[in-house]
């Protein structure tokens, strides 16, 4: 039943995500319009339910919209699996915006922010660096 329940949510957002100079994903009370390089993809066996967007930016670098049900700590989990995390926490908005820097065990910067409403969050993660554009159209985006 989880199954079906995710590919039903998975094709009703695709339905409503259309080509628009970008791709409209009306997920979050905002609607958002995301670079037309944008990919949608489900994990069908996660635990949790998400819809992941896979992105390239100007320079081609990949980068992650990823958008989940407000259910986990996200924050926590960085802490358990990184070293030197610095968590920023604001309120932007109708939304609390985590802002979270870490370098996994490999020693690598990670860079994610998280847009969270109190059911719903939209993570924008990368393993390199993304143009800060990026963050800064969801930024002007957000209305709630």
């Amino acid at each position: 039943m989880k199954i079906f329940t995710i590919v039903l949510l998975f094709i009703a957002f695709n339905i409503s995500a259309k080509e628009e100079n970008g791709v409209v994903v009306k997920i979050l009370p905002d609607s958002l319009v995301l670079n037309s390089s944008c990919k949608a993809m489900a994990d069908l066996v996660a635990q949790d339910f998400s819809i992941l967007y896979a992105c390239k930016d100007s320079l081609q670098r990949m980068y992650f919209y990823n958008f989940r049900l407000n259910n986990i700590d996200l924050v926590a989990d960085f802490k358990e699996s990184s070293t030197d995390v610095v968590v920023n926490e604001s309120q932007f908005k109708s939304y609390t915006l985590y802002e979270l820097t870490a370098k996994n065990s490999e020693n690598k910067l990670i860079k994610f922010v998280s847009y969270c409403t109190k059911e719903l969050c939209l993570d924008l993660v990368s393993d390199n660096e993304y143009d800060k554009t990026i963050q800064d159209s969801i930024t002007s985006q957000l209305r709630g």
